[in-house]
């Protein structure tokens, strides 16, 4: 059993903890509420397609920043 810190509403998991899991920045857990005195952490990872999903929903956009004239494509061209 480890013990934590529960600080500026805001619950501390200890890095070794931490590394053993596998926890990374963005990774959701869920709370269970066992009793007055404890609950219950799991840590709830997307499966691949929703990780898919959600690559294809906040992809980059590609091309250049403002975009260019038809003067501007070809004027090197010659």
């Amino acid at each position: 059993m480890v013990e934590t810190t529960y600080h500026k509403k805001k619950i501390y998991v200890p890095a070794g903890v931490r590394e053993k899991i596998g926890l990374r920045n963005g990774d959701k857990l869920t709370l269970a509420v066992l009793d007055r005195k404890s609950f219950k952490v799991e840590l709830k990872r997307k499966t691949a397609d929703e990780q898919i999903l959600d690559a294809l929903v906040n992809a980059r956009e590609i091309g250049v920043p403002g975009g260019l004239t038809r003067r501007e494509i070809y004027e090197d061209v010659g």
